[in-house]
């Protein structure tokens, strides 16, 4: 498999972000490649200072496309729902909703009375400088 990217308009190679894509890795994960040796590249002249190009990609580095390996079911290994099973499954699924959001609602309740607490507490409180020149009152 043969990758084919539009190189540079300036006809200086990849760069790494480029490369990054064809591979689909990481940019840090070329620059790895580039670092050990695995990817040949020359260093440019760019707008912001030196930047690695490259020629060209290694045949050992590029990815296959992963094929989808998910099982086709022939109409006979399909299981048959009827409209009784679906509206089962649909009131299971309503029962299961309701409970969720009454737990739901329980814990929030929970959480606004310790949000109270937490305030009542605070507000009680005066800063230990004013307690020390206040005379201790």
């Amino acid at each position: 498999m043969a990758i084919h990217l539009a190189i540079d308009m300036s006809n200086q190679g990849m760069t790494i972000a480029q490369a990054a894509k064809a591979l689909a890795v990481s940019s840090r994960t070329v620059r790895r490649y580039i670092k050990s040796g695995r990817i040949q590249a020359s260093l440019v002249a760019g707008p912001f200072g030196d930047e690695y190009r490259i020629a060209a990609l290694p045949p050992e580095l590029e990815k296959t496309i992963p094929v989808d390996s998910t099982p086709v079911q022939t109409p006979e290994q399909t299981p048959v729902q009827t409209p009784v099973k679906v509206l089962e499954m649909v009131s299971d699924l309503q029962e299961k909703n309701m409970a969720l959001a009454a737990r739901l609602g329980a814990a929030t309740e929970r959480i606004n009375n310790l949000e109270s607490q937490i305030k009542l507490l605070a507000a009680g409180r005066r800063p230990w400088w004013r307690r020390l020149f206040s005379g201790g009152s």
